[in-house]
């Protein structure tokens, strides 16, 4: 492929607080106009924007709910408790904001042997921080928490238009269909893209039943009909322009694009938040426990934030492939305990259309921030911790596309690869997969054949680049981060909000989001701001933990009006690693998570 041997051109930087030389990338960059501009190769692909992701495609904030119902522990099983008072809100009207409201979950232990589900529309569980524990304490292997509607997505097949281009790059939100087609502004579609014979040939997933166990089996081209979500922003003539790009080729050499018009039957605007999640266990092997902490599926538009799980048996927020526009926010999944073996430990699992993880960490897990098989992007995983982890974040097995690792620290390795005869014949685990500024024990970047593509840029490992069995992927500033673009999605997601439609910057959109602390930035490598706000006159004290809960400092400011406030914390005070800063008040009590990098 003639876009591997191009000669890219590194522009050095001298920062001399650090002493180092910083790169920049020449796929990506600031124009003098300070937006960002992207170098396309002779086909015209391009670096994908990836932020079109997470609760209501990043363009509102999370909002907070007002609580509508109360409930408290009782003695023995709460299976009832729970689910009654969730029952009880289902049974009331939806808002027009699109919410029932939120039921508050006072503080306490919440004993629940089997699972909890949330089936209708605006639906929020709300705790108060690590003093409301939900406790799985069945002994079976069940999801504790199940966001989940009666029906999904179903395609309107009769309004399906077939892509007339010959060659749709990466990239390009645009795309030529048959005449006569419906399609209007404000439509969601599918971008459906199905592969032929030639495409599953040349990646050469023909070969897989050459595995010598002989359990791998090959590709069908008929099995990677993969469809995308997307919404119609534009219509010119039979040109068609989406709210988000094209994170796979359509190439008719090797593929064919339809577009068709689908309803949605899914919930939404459901969440989990602000409590802590713990799942009983007999031995570290257990399996018979609680397995998924909050399973999402059939849902759109959902939240899970500032939750904390430990020894769940596999993830702690799964984000099923019936499920769009989720974010994960401030999660944690602590020492799962089960078998370490295949189908386990995978933390933040995500199989959904555009969904968010960020500001998450991980311990003891295997797959910790992974996607499953034929999972179509964006999604992106944002500003996330894995340590003690056994093995690798990334996409998984066959063909997932365009998910971006954005700031993702892990002590073992992130992988776009080639995964051959792994599982029944994983093959090509991803395509379109950019690593921007991730460290990491590893760094695996293999680029598939043809005009696919994986990237790593700026990411710091030992090794960054392949396994010796495929070509390497693009690789730039190898063993620096980008610090012209310190996070690729907050850059793009800024431009988005910005510039096309005119809102406030993304630190404004961010602040915006109804919390009572924060840290700005999130990932520290000089200094950052603590903001926090009181709903009244106190003396509030904030506390910094390390990720195994050793307090490392507190801050007590002394006696402060209502209102906003702020401190700033430097690199130098605290070593490397990845923190937890709680607000103790009068009213206020909050917790987030930030990392101080190298």
């Amino acid at each position: 492929m003639s876009r591997k041997n191009h000669f890219y051109f590194l522009i050095f930087l001298l920062f001399f607080f650090t002493g180092t030389m910083a790169q920049t990338s020449t796929l990506v960059s600031i124009g003098n106009d300070g937006k960002l501009t992207y170098k396309a190769d002779a086909k015209g692909n391009v670096v994908p924007d990836f932020s079109g992701v997470g609760y209501m495609n990043g363009e509102v904030a999370i909002p907070d709910v007002p609580v509508v119902l109360e409930v408290k522990p009782v003695d023995g099983d709460n299976k009832a408790n729970v689910q009654n008072a969730i029952d009880q809100l289902a049974a009331m009207p939806l808002q027009p904001n699109g919410f029932r409201g939120a039921i508050l979950f006072k503080s306490g232990t919440y004993n629940i042997a089997t699972s909890i589900t949330v089936s209708a529309s605006g639906i929020v569980l709300r705790g108060q921080g690590d003093q409301t524990v939900f406790r799985a304490n069945g002994t079976s292997q069940y999801d504790l928490i199940k966001i989940m509607g009666a029906s999904g997505k179903s395609n309107l097949t009769a309004t399906q238009k077939q892509i007339t281009d010959a060659y749709v790059p990466l990239g390009s939100k645009k795309a030529t269909v048959q005449s006569d087609h419906l399609f209007q502004p404000g439509d969601w579609v599918h971008v459906r893209r199905e592969p032929n014979d030639a495409w599953i040939s040349m990646l050469g997933m023909n070969l897989l039943h050459l595995d010598p166990s002989g359990e791998a089996t090959d590709w069908t081209a008929s099995g990677y009909k993969i469809s995308f979500e997307r919404q119609v922003k534009a219509v010119d003539g039979n040109a068609i322009t989406f709210d988000a790009p094209f994170v796979d080729i359509i190439d008719a050499k090797y593929a064919k694009g339809f577009v068709l018009k689908f309803t949605s039957a899914r919930i939404k605007n459901c969440a989990v938040e602000n409590m802590k999640m713990v799942s009983t266990f007999k031995a570290d092997d257990d399996e018979a426990h609680g397995w998924i902490a909050v399973n999402i599926n059939k849902a759109e538009h959902c939240w899970v934030r500032n939750v904390n799980c430990f020894y769940f048996g596999n993830t702690a927020v799964n984000v099923g492939s019936d499920a769009a526009f989720v974010t994960v926010d401030n999660c944690s999944m602590i020492d799962p305990m089960s078998i370490t073996t295949g189908g386990r430990k995978y933390s933040f699992n995500v199989d959904g259309n555009r969904n968010l993880v960020q500001n998450c960490v991980s311990r003891g897990g295997r797959h910790d921030f992974v996607n499953g098989s034929r999972t179509p992007g964006p999604n992106v995983f944002y500003n996330c911790v894995a340590t003690l982890s056994t093995s690798e974040s990334g996409p998984h097995h066959r063909w997932s596309t365009g998910i971006l690792y954005d700031n993702v620290h892990t002590n073992y390795s992130i992988a776009a690869k080639n995964r051959e005869y792994s599982g029944s014949g994983h093959g090509w685990a991803g395509s379109q997969i950019m690593m921007w500024n991730c460290k990491a024990g590893r760094v695996i970047v293999e680029d598939p054949q043809g005009d696919h593509v994986n990237w790593a840029i700026g990411c710091i490992a030992p090794n960054v680049g392949d396994e010796g069995q495929d070509p390497v992927g693009i690789v730039e500033s190898k063993g620096t981060f980008i610090v012209a673009i310190p996070s690729l999605f907050q850059a793009q997601l800024n431009e988005r909000l910005k510039y096309q439609q005119g809102t406030t910057s993304l630190q404004d959109v961010h602040l915006a989001d109804n919390r009572s602390l924060q840290v700005v930035p999130a990932i520290l490598s000089q200094s950052a701001n603590v903001k926090y706000s009181l709903s009244a006159a106190s003396n509030p004290m904030l506390t910094i933990y390390s990720i195994d809960g050793k307090k490392v400092r507190e801050i007590k400011p002394g006696f402060q009006q209502a209102g906003n406030h702020g401190i700033t914390i430097h690199r130098e005070e605290l070593p490397t690693g990845v923190y937890i800063i709680r607000l103790v008040s009068a009213q206020n009590q909050d917790s987030t998570k930030f990392i101080v990098r190298d």
